[in-house]
Protein backbone atom coordinates (compact mmCIF):
# COMPACT_ATOMS: atom_id res chain seq x y z
CA UNK A 1 0.00 0.00 0.00
CA UNK A 2 1.29 3.30 -0.71
CA UNK A 3 1.76 5.77 2.09
CA UNK A 4 1.00 9.32 1.58
CA UNK A 5 3.67 12.08 2.69
CA UNK A 6 2.60 13.94 5.25
CA UNK A 7 2.83 17.93 4.77
CA UNK A 8 5.09 18.56 7.42
CA UNK A 9 7.52 15.96 5.72
CA UNK A 10 8.93 18.49 3.02
CA UNK A 11 11.84 19.64 1.17
CA UNK A 12 12.85 22.31 3.41
CA UNK A 13 14.84 24.45 1.02
CA UNK A 14 12.79 23.77 -2.12
CA UNK A 15 9.58 25.11 -0.32
CA UNK A 16 12.10 28.15 0.76
CA UNK A 17 12.71 28.87 -2.81
CA UNK A 18 9.15 28.45 -4.10
CA UNK A 19 7.92 30.79 -1.24
CA UNK A 20 10.66 32.99 -2.20
CA UNK A 21 9.55 32.92 -5.86
CA UNK A 22 5.85 33.38 -4.56
CA UNK A 23 6.60 36.95 -2.76
CA UNK A 24 8.53 38.00 -6.04
CA UNK A 25 5.34 37.50 -8.17
CA UNK A 26 3.41 39.90 -6.15
CA UNK A 27 5.85 42.50 -5.60
CA UNK A 28 8.24 41.09 -2.65
CA UNK A 29 4.67 41.72 -0.43
CA UNK A 30 2.05 39.51 0.64
CA UNK A 31 0.56 37.28 3.67
CA UNK A 32 0.48 33.69 4.05
CA UNK A 33 -2.32 33.27 1.73
CA UNK A 34 -1.15 35.00 -0.54
CA UNK A 35 1.88 32.87 -0.99
CA UNK A 36 -0.49 29.90 0.00
CA UNK A 37 -2.52 31.36 -3.30
CA UNK A 38 -0.07 32.20 -5.81
CA UNK A 39 2.42 28.47 -4.92
CA UNK A 40 -0.24 26.48 -3.84
CA UNK A 41 1.95 25.02 -1.07
CA UNK A 42 0.20 23.97 2.29
CA UNK A 43 -0.19 26.72 4.95
CA UNK A 44 1.89 24.37 7.20
CA UNK A 45 4.91 24.43 5.38
CA UNK A 46 4.59 28.06 4.30
CA UNK A 47 4.62 29.13 8.30
CA UNK A 48 7.29 26.99 8.82
CA UNK A 49 9.85 28.08 6.16
CA UNK A 50 8.70 32.02 6.52
CA UNK A 51 10.84 32.74 9.38
CA UNK A 52 13.98 31.32 7.17
CA UNK A 53 13.11 33.61 4.32
CA UNK A 54 12.62 36.62 6.40
CA UNK A 55 15.41 36.55 7.91
CA UNK A 56 17.92 35.44 5.46
CA UNK A 57 16.55 38.00 2.82
CA UNK A 58 15.86 40.99 5.52
CA UNK A 59 12.38 40.80 5.52
CA UNK A 60 10.14 43.30 7.18
CA UNK A 61 6.72 42.96 8.83
CA UNK A 62 3.61 44.95 9.42
CA UNK A 63 -0.06 44.58 10.81
CA UNK A 64 -3.00 45.39 8.87
CA UNK A 65 -6.12 46.79 10.30
CA UNK A 66 -7.58 43.31 10.51
CA UNK A 67 -4.80 42.23 12.37
CA UNK A 68 -3.41 40.00 9.40
CA UNK A 69 0.70 39.91 8.92
CA UNK A 70 1.68 42.11 5.84
CA UNK A 71 5.15 40.45 5.18
CA UNK A 72 7.53 42.60 2.80
CA UNK A 73 11.20 42.47 1.34
CA UNK A 74 12.02 46.11 0.02
CA UNK A 75 15.18 45.14 -0.24
CA UNK A 76 14.24 42.01 -2.95
CA UNK A 77 14.58 38.38 -2.06
CA UNK A 78 17.69 37.16 -2.47
CA UNK A 79 20.36 36.45 -0.13
CA UNK A 80 23.73 38.30 -0.87
CA UNK A 81 25.80 36.48 1.99
CA UNK A 82 25.55 32.73 0.33
CA UNK A 83 25.62 33.61 -3.56
CA UNK A 84 28.94 31.78 -5.13
CA UNK A 85 30.06 35.30 -7.01
CA UNK A 86 30.06 36.51 -2.92
CA UNK A 87 31.39 33.30 -1.48
CA UNK A 88 34.24 33.23 -4.25
CA UNK A 89 35.20 37.41 -3.84
CA UNK A 90 35.58 36.65 0.23
CA UNK A 91 38.09 33.51 -0.33
CA UNK A 92 39.80 35.62 -2.95
CA UNK A 93 40.16 38.35 -0.73
CA UNK A 94 41.45 36.41 2.17
CA UNK A 95 44.34 35.10 -0.16
CA UNK A 96 45.04 38.37 -0.98
CA UNK A 97 44.73 40.05 2.09
CA UNK A 98 47.46 36.96 3.27
CA UNK A 99 50.09 38.25 0.14
CA UNK A 100 49.50 41.56 1.12
CA UNK A 101 50.18 41.20 4.78
CA UNK A 102 53.42 39.75 3.91
CA UNK A 103 54.43 42.08 1.09
CA UNK A 104 54.07 44.44 4.21
CA UNK A 105 56.81 43.11 6.31
CA UNK A 106 58.84 42.10 3.23
CA UNK A 107 58.82 45.86 2.40
CA UNK A 108 59.07 47.05 5.74
CA UNK A 109 61.60 45.48 7.19
CA UNK A 110 63.45 44.26 4.25
CA UNK A 111 64.05 48.27 3.06
CA UNK A 112 65.42 49.26 6.64
CA UNK A 113 67.26 46.01 6.57
CA UNK A 114 68.76 47.13 3.99
CA UNK A 115 69.53 50.84 4.77
CA UNK A 116 71.08 50.05 7.95
CA UNK A 117 73.26 47.70 5.86
CA UNK A 118 74.19 50.37 3.40
CA UNK A 119 74.93 52.80 6.27
CA UNK A 120 77.06 50.19 7.90
CA UNK A 121 78.96 49.61 4.18
CA UNK A 122 79.28 53.76 3.53
CA UNK A 123 80.74 54.31 7.03
CA UNK A 124 83.44 51.79 6.74
CA UNK A 125 84.36 52.82 3.78
CA UNK A 126 84.19 56.69 4.52
CA UNK A 127 86.41 56.18 7.20
CA UNK A 128 88.97 54.16 5.18
CA UNK A 129 89.11 56.70 2.90
CA UNK A 130 89.14 59.66 5.13
CA UNK A 131 92.04 57.69 7.18
CA UNK A 132 93.97 57.39 3.85
CA UNK A 133 93.21 61.27 2.79
CA UNK A 134 94.54 62.00 6.34
CA UNK A 135 97.74 60.33 5.36
CA UNK A 136 98.16 62.14 2.20
CA UNK A 137 97.04 65.64 3.51
CA UNK A 138 97.24 66.48 7.32
CA UNK A 139 94.69 69.14 6.40
CA UNK A 140 91.84 66.49 4.91
CA UNK A 141 88.39 66.89 5.58
CA UNK A 142 87.13 63.37 7.47
CA UNK A 143 83.87 65.34 7.97
CA UNK A 144 82.46 62.25 5.97
CA UNK A 145 83.71 59.34 8.53
CA UNK A 146 82.26 61.50 11.30
CA UNK A 147 78.57 62.08 9.72
CA UNK A 148 78.51 58.32 8.65
CA UNK A 149 79.26 57.36 11.69
CA UNK A 150 77.05 59.61 13.40
CA UNK A 151 74.18 58.44 11.78
CA UNK A 152 75.15 54.82 12.16
CA UNK A 153 74.86 55.40 15.21
CA UNK A 154 71.69 57.00 15.85
CA UNK A 155 70.52 54.22 13.17
CA UNK A 156 71.47 51.15 15.94
CA UNK A 157 69.90 52.99 18.89
CA UNK A 158 66.84 53.53 17.08
CA UNK A 159 66.80 49.92 16.04
CA UNK A 160 67.49 48.70 19.70
CA UNK A 161 64.88 50.98 21.27
CA UNK A 162 62.32 49.73 18.69
CA UNK A 163 63.27 46.39 20.25
CA UNK A 164 62.93 47.12 23.67
CA UNK A 165 59.53 49.29 23.50
CA UNK A 166 57.38 47.35 21.10
CA UNK A 167 55.32 46.13 24.03
CA UNK A 168 54.35 47.15 27.57
CA UNK A 169 57.15 46.13 30.39
CA UNK A 170 54.89 43.94 32.06
CA UNK A 171 54.03 41.66 29.02
CA UNK A 172 57.65 41.03 27.50
CA UNK A 173 58.25 39.74 31.55
CA UNK A 174 55.92 37.35 31.32
CA UNK A 175 56.27 36.59 28.18
CA UNK A 176 53.09 38.11 26.22
CA UNK A 177 54.28 40.56 24.45
CA UNK A 178 52.59 40.56 20.56
CA UNK A 179 54.57 39.47 17.95
CA UNK A 180 55.89 42.58 15.97
CA UNK A 181 54.55 41.19 12.67
CA UNK A 182 51.27 41.01 14.14
CA UNK A 183 51.74 44.27 15.77
CA UNK A 184 52.14 45.90 12.28
CA UNK A 185 49.35 44.53 10.60
CA UNK A 186 47.18 45.88 13.53
CA UNK A 187 48.66 48.93 12.97
CA UNK A 188 47.75 49.27 8.91
CA UNK A 189 44.85 46.93 9.25
CA UNK A 190 43.03 47.76 12.36
CA UNK A 191 42.12 45.41 15.00
CA UNK A 192 39.90 42.34 14.19
CA UNK A 193 36.15 43.24 14.61
CA UNK A 194 33.94 40.44 15.80
CA UNK A 195 30.25 41.34 15.42
CA UNK A 196 29.44 38.50 16.56
CA UNK A 197 30.83 38.60 20.46
CA UNK A 198 28.17 42.04 19.95
CA UNK A 199 25.56 39.85 18.67
CA UNK A 200 25.97 37.36 21.67
CA UNK A 201 25.71 39.76 23.97
CA UNK A 202 22.27 41.32 22.47
CA UNK A 203 20.42 37.87 22.23
CA UNK A 204 21.53 37.24 25.81
CA UNK A 205 19.47 40.64 26.49
CA UNK A 206 16.71 39.93 24.73
CA UNK A 207 16.25 36.59 25.96
CA UNK A 208 16.95 38.01 29.81
CA UNK A 209 14.18 40.31 28.70
CA UNK A 210 11.96 37.92 26.85
CA UNK A 211 11.62 35.33 29.90
CA UNK A 212 10.92 38.63 32.43
CA UNK A 213 8.13 39.96 30.45
CA UNK A 214 5.93 36.43 29.51
CA UNK A 215 7.99 35.45 26.69
CA UNK A 216 7.49 38.83 24.58
CA UNK A 217 8.71 41.56 23.01
CA UNK A 218 8.06 44.51 20.86
CA UNK A 219 9.97 45.91 18.00
CA UNK A 220 10.17 49.17 20.27
CA UNK A 221 11.44 47.71 23.18
CA UNK A 222 13.91 45.63 20.73
CA UNK A 223 14.75 48.98 19.25
CA UNK A 224 15.42 50.19 23.54
CA UNK A 225 17.43 46.88 24.22
CA UNK A 226 19.89 46.91 21.99
CA UNK A 227 19.60 50.51 20.06
CA UNK A 228 19.34 49.39 16.96
CA UNK A 229 16.80 51.67 13.78
CA UNK A 230 13.78 50.49 13.24
CA UNK A 231 14.93 48.95 10.16
CA UNK A 232 17.91 47.19 11.61
CA UNK A 233 15.51 46.07 14.57
CA UNK A 234 13.10 44.48 11.89
CA UNK A 235 16.02 42.33 10.35
CA UNK A 236 17.09 41.38 14.00
CA UNK A 237 13.98 39.61 14.65
CA UNK A 238 13.09 38.19 12.12
CA UNK A 239 16.99 36.43 12.79
CA UNK A 240 15.90 35.59 16.24
CA UNK A 241 12.48 34.33 15.69
CA UNK A 242 14.21 31.90 13.49
CA UNK A 243 16.70 31.01 15.57
CA UNK A 244 15.08 30.34 19.12
CA UNK A 245 11.30 29.32 17.09
CA UNK A 246 9.65 32.81 17.85
CA UNK A 247 6.11 33.82 16.55
CA UNK A 248 4.31 36.95 15.64
CA UNK A 249 1.50 38.03 17.25
CA UNK A 250 -1.26 40.70 17.10
CA UNK A 251 -3.14 41.67 20.60
CA UNK A 252 -6.76 42.68 20.44
CA UNK A 253 -5.84 46.05 20.35
CA UNK A 254 -3.75 45.74 17.67
CA UNK A 255 -0.01 45.49 18.96
CA UNK A 256 1.77 43.79 17.03
CA UNK A 257 4.70 41.66 19.18
CA UNK A 258 7.08 38.96 19.18
CA UNK A 259 6.23 35.55 21.33
CA UNK A 260 8.73 33.38 22.36
CA UNK A 261 6.77 30.13 23.88
CA UNK A 262 10.21 27.88 23.45
CA UNK A 263 12.66 30.19 25.69
CA UNK A 264 9.71 29.84 28.81
CA UNK A 265 10.47 26.65 29.04
CA UNK A 266 12.94 26.62 31.57
CA UNK A 267 13.91 25.39 34.88
CA UNK A 268 16.03 28.40 35.68
CA UNK A 269 14.71 31.55 37.66
CA UNK A 270 14.67 34.72 35.75
CA UNK A 271 16.91 36.09 38.16
CA UNK A 272 18.51 39.72 37.71
CA UNK A 273 18.39 41.08 34.40
CA UNK A 274 20.79 41.08 31.80
CA UNK A 275 22.14 44.35 31.58
CA UNK A 276 23.83 45.08 27.39
CA UNK A 277 26.74 47.70 27.63
CA UNK A 278 27.03 50.31 25.25
CA UNK A 279 28.81 49.21 22.36
CA UNK A 280 32.20 49.87 22.64
CA UNK A 281 34.08 52.68 19.61
CA UNK A 282 35.97 50.82 17.09
CA UNK A 283 39.70 51.96 18.24
CA UNK A 284 42.92 52.72 15.98
CA UNK A 285 44.22 49.42 17.38
CA UNK A 286 45.15 47.33 20.45
CA UNK A 287 49.14 47.73 20.65
CA UNK A 288 50.76 49.42 23.07
CA UNK A 289 51.31 53.38 22.35
CA UNK A 290 54.79 52.97 22.17
CA UNK A 291 54.59 49.74 19.63
CA UNK A 292 52.72 52.44 17.01
CA UNK A 293 55.44 55.01 17.43
CA UNK A 294 58.17 52.26 17.02
CA UNK A 295 56.02 51.07 13.96
CA UNK A 296 55.29 54.68 12.48
CA UNK A 297 59.30 55.83 13.37
CA UNK A 298 60.35 52.33 11.72
CA UNK A 299 58.52 53.59 8.18
CA UNK A 300 59.23 56.76 8.85
CA UNK A 301 63.28 55.92 8.64
CA UNK A 302 62.49 54.29 5.45
CA UNK A 303 60.42 57.02 4.20
CA UNK A 304 63.30 59.80 4.76
CA UNK A 305 66.00 57.40 3.24
CA UNK A 306 63.49 57.02 0.27
CA UNK A 307 63.63 60.51 -0.14
CA UNK A 308 67.34 61.36 0.16
CA UNK A 309 68.33 58.85 -2.55
CA UNK A 310 65.50 60.66 -4.82
CA UNK A 311 67.00 63.99 -3.89
CA UNK A 312 70.55 63.34 -4.64
CA UNK A 313 69.63 61.20 -7.65
CA UNK A 314 67.49 64.06 -9.65
CA UNK A 315 70.87 65.67 -8.85
CA UNK A 316 72.94 63.61 -10.32
CA UNK A 317 76.69 61.26 -9.35
CA UNK A 318 78.84 64.37 -11.33
CA UNK A 319 76.71 67.08 -9.54
CA UNK A 320 76.60 66.04 -5.98
CA UNK A 321 80.32 64.71 -6.06
CA UNK A 322 81.85 68.08 -7.48
CA UNK A 323 79.70 69.96 -4.50
CA UNK A 324 81.37 67.16 -2.18
CA UNK A 325 78.66 67.93 0.12
CA UNK A 326 79.39 65.28 3.32
CA UNK A 327 75.64 64.58 3.26
CA UNK A 328 75.77 63.36 0.06
CA UNK A 329 78.75 60.71 1.00
CA UNK A 330 76.35 58.11 2.07
CA UNK A 331 74.35 58.75 -2.01
CA UNK A 332 77.96 58.70 -3.39
CA UNK A 333 79.59 55.71 -2.39
CA UNK A 334 75.93 53.37 -3.14
CA UNK A 335 76.22 54.40 -6.50
CA UNK A 336 79.77 54.32 -6.43
CA UNK A 337 79.53 50.43 -5.11
CA UNK A 338 76.49 49.71 -7.24
CA UNK A 339 78.24 50.69 -10.47
CA UNK A 340 81.24 48.49 -9.61
CA UNK A 341 79.74 45.86 -8.76
CA UNK A 342 77.01 45.45 -11.37
CA UNK A 343 79.51 47.02 -14.07
CA UNK A 344 76.80 49.56 -14.78
CA UNK A 345 77.81 52.65 -16.03
CA UNK A 346 77.21 55.64 -13.46
CA UNK A 347 74.18 57.01 -14.95
CA UNK A 348 72.85 53.86 -15.17
CA UNK A 349 73.60 53.20 -11.62
CA UNK A 350 72.16 56.07 -10.50
CA UNK A 351 68.91 55.81 -12.22
CA UNK A 352 69.21 51.91 -10.52
CA UNK A 353 69.66 53.81 -7.05
CA UNK A 354 67.20 56.85 -7.53
CA UNK A 355 64.46 54.29 -8.92
CA UNK A 356 65.30 51.33 -6.62
CA UNK A 357 66.01 53.25 -3.59
CA UNK A 358 64.28 56.00 -3.84
CA UNK A 359 60.88 55.88 -5.72
CA UNK A 360 59.91 52.69 -4.40
CA UNK A 361 60.73 53.02 -0.25
CA UNK A 362 59.35 56.21 -0.27
CA UNK A 363 56.18 55.83 -2.82
CA UNK A 364 55.85 52.24 0.03
CA UNK A 365 56.06 54.09 2.95
CA UNK A 366 53.58 56.82 1.70
CA UNK A 367 51.05 53.65 0.89
CA UNK A 368 51.66 52.28 4.38
CA UNK A 369 50.67 55.45 6.21
CA UNK A 370 48.09 56.16 3.91
CA UNK A 371 46.21 52.64 4.56
CA UNK A 372 45.85 53.40 8.17
CA UNK A 373 44.57 57.48 7.28
CA UNK A 374 41.66 55.89 4.91
CA UNK A 375 41.09 53.35 7.42
CA UNK A 376 40.21 55.52 10.19
CA UNK A 377 38.53 57.89 8.05
CA UNK A 378 35.76 54.78 7.50
CA UNK A 379 35.93 53.66 11.17
CA UNK A 380 35.24 57.29 12.27
CA UNK A 381 31.56 56.76 10.07
CA UNK A 382 31.16 52.96 11.79
CA UNK A 383 32.13 55.00 15.33
CA UNK A 384 29.77 57.89 14.58
CA UNK A 385 26.76 54.65 13.90
CA UNK A 386 27.85 53.05 16.97
CA UNK A 387 27.17 56.53 19.36
CA UNK A 388 24.11 57.27 17.30
CA UNK A 389 22.58 53.74 18.75
CA UNK A 390 24.21 54.14 22.04
CA UNK A 391 22.45 57.51 22.05
CA UNK A 392 19.27 55.83 20.59
CA UNK A 393 18.94 53.35 23.78
CA UNK A 394 18.96 56.34 26.13
CA UNK A 395 16.79 58.41 23.95
CA UNK A 396 14.09 55.58 23.72
CA UNK A 397 13.74 54.43 27.56
CA UNK A 398 13.87 57.95 28.56
CA UNK A 399 10.72 58.60 25.71
CA UNK A 400 9.06 55.38 27.39
CA UNK A 401 9.27 57.17 30.82
CA UNK A 402 6.84 59.61 29.68
CA UNK A 403 5.80 58.74 25.66
CA UNK A 404 3.46 62.05 25.63
CA UNK A 405 5.90 64.43 27.25
CA UNK A 406 9.50 64.16 25.83
CA UNK A 407 11.62 67.00 26.09
CA UNK A 408 15.04 66.38 23.76
CA UNK A 409 16.97 69.30 25.67
CA UNK A 410 17.04 66.54 28.64
CA UNK A 411 18.71 64.10 26.89
CA UNK A 412 22.25 64.90 27.09
CA UNK A 413 25.21 62.20 26.57
CA UNK A 414 27.33 60.93 29.46
CA UNK A 415 29.87 59.14 27.63
CA UNK A 416 32.03 59.31 24.49
CA UNK A 417 30.07 56.53 23.21
CA UNK A 418 27.10 57.71 23.08
CA UNK A 419 27.82 61.74 22.17
CA UNK A 420 27.53 61.59 17.98
CA UNK A 421 27.65 64.65 15.96
CA UNK A 422 28.80 68.25 17.48
CA UNK A 423 26.85 69.56 20.65
CA UNK A 424 24.09 71.90 19.36
CA UNK A 425 22.42 71.61 16.82
CA UNK A 426 23.63 69.38 15.25
CA UNK A 427 23.04 67.22 17.83
CA UNK A 428 19.45 68.36 18.47
CA UNK A 429 18.55 67.71 14.86
CA UNK A 430 19.91 63.93 15.14
CA UNK A 431 17.87 63.29 18.31
CA UNK A 432 14.95 64.87 16.39
CA UNK A 433 15.52 62.37 13.83
CA UNK A 434 15.68 59.33 16.22
CA UNK A 435 12.56 60.32 17.68
CA UNK A 436 10.82 60.46 14.60
CA UNK A 437 12.53 56.67 13.56
CA UNK A 438 11.14 55.66 16.79
CA UNK A 439 7.60 56.75 16.16
CA UNK A 440 7.60 55.31 13.08
CA UNK A 441 4.42 55.42 11.42
CA UNK A 442 2.81 56.99 14.85
CA UNK A 443 1.74 60.12 14.91
CA UNK A 444 4.64 62.73 16.30
CA UNK A 445 2.73 65.54 17.72
CA UNK A 446 4.92 69.00 19.10
CA UNK A 447 3.70 71.68 21.58
CA UNK A 448 4.82 74.46 23.12
CA UNK A 449 7.39 76.70 22.35
CA UNK A 450 11.22 76.23 22.75
CA UNK A 451 12.06 74.16 24.18
CA UNK A 452 9.40 71.87 22.52
CA UNK A 453 7.77 69.12 24.10
CA UNK A 454 6.98 65.74 21.84
CA UNK A 455 4.32 63.55 22.41
CA UNK A 456 4.06 59.87 20.62
CA UNK A 457 0.50 59.26 22.22
CA UNK A 458 -0.46 55.70 20.59
CA UNK A 459 3.44 54.57 21.86
CA UNK A 460 2.28 54.83 24.58
CA UNK A 461 -1.05 53.25 24.20
CA UNK A 462 0.98 50.21 22.70
CA UNK A 463 2.69 50.07 25.97
CA UNK A 464 -0.14 49.85 27.99
CA UNK A 465 -1.63 47.42 25.78
CA UNK A 466 1.65 44.94 25.92
CA UNK A 467 1.49 45.13 30.03
CA UNK A 468 -2.14 44.03 29.73
CA UNK A 469 -1.40 41.17 27.22
CA UNK A 470 1.66 39.84 29.46
CA UNK A 471 -1.00 39.93 32.66
CA UNK A 472 -3.16 38.06 30.21
CA UNK A 473 -0.67 35.33 29.30
CA UNK A 474 -0.90 31.90 30.53
CA UNK A 475 2.20 30.20 30.89
CA UNK A 476 0.88 27.28 32.91
CA UNK A 477 1.26 25.27 29.53
CA UNK A 478 4.77 25.83 29.08
CA UNK A 479 5.53 25.54 33.01
CA UNK A 480 7.92 22.09 33.13
CA UNK A 481 6.04 20.33 35.94
CA UNK A 482 6.79 17.89 38.63
CA UNK A 483 9.90 15.53 37.82
CA UNK A 484 7.81 12.27 37.28
CA UNK A 485 11.06 10.27 35.93
CA UNK A 486 14.93 10.40 36.87
CA UNK A 487 17.53 8.29 35.96
CA UNK A 488 19.00 9.62 38.89
CA UNK A 489 16.40 7.26 41.01
CA UNK A 490 17.51 4.28 39.40
CA UNK A 491 21.10 4.32 40.40
CA UNK A 492 22.02 1.91 43.00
Amino acid sequence: METTKKVYDFPFDQVRDQVASAFRRQSNRGTVADVVGVSGLPKYQVETVLPAVVAECRGQMAVTESGEILYKFPLGLTNPEKSLGKKFLQGLGKVLAALFKVWIMVMLVGYFALFVFILIAALVISIALSFAKRGDDDHGDSGGGIMGFYMVTRVFEFFVLLWLYSGEPRDRQVGRKKPFHKAVFEFVFGSEERPEVRGKMERKAVISFVRRNKGSISLEELMALTGKSRQDADIFVSRIMLEYEGEPRVSDAGTLHFYFPELMKTSLESGRAYQLPDQELIPFSNNPPKTNNWIIGLNAFNLVFGTYFIAFGMQGFEAVRNVGDNLGIVYLLTVAGVSALSDLGVNAANAWVTGILGVVPALYSGFFFGIPLVRRWKEGIKNLGIKTNNLRRKLINFVFAAPTEIRLDQIQPDDERNAPGKPGPEREALKEVLLRDLAGDRSLEVKGSEPLVYSIPDLGREMADMEETRRKTDLSKLALGKVVFDTEDRVE
